[in-house]
């Protein structure tokens, strides 16, 4: 299920943002519209955890842990 208000509730620097990737990929990716929507109130925490889980918590170089999440996401039909 896809949220109405993640389409069009962005502040204007976020909107200006999501239209720059729509221009180069196409399509705003889901997380992106998800994490920038109300980014004070959730977006902005989500990130520091997912950073902490996919750089700092992990023996992995940033190269390796780009080239999983573009491989799964590839495997998983998703536009990375």
């Amino acid at each position: 299920m896809r949220l109405s208000i993640l389409d069009h509730g962005h502040r204007p620097l976020q909107k200006l943002q999501i239209a720059m990737i729509r221009l180069m990929a196409g399509r705003a990716p889901g997380p992106v519209l998800m994490m920038s929507y109300r980014r004070d109130l959730f977006g902005k925490h989500l990130a520091e955890c997912f950073e902490e889980a996919l750089r700092k918590a992990s023996s992995w170089s940033v190269f390796e842990v780009e080239l999983m999440a573009a491989f799964v996401s590839k495997l998983n039909q998703c536009l990375y």
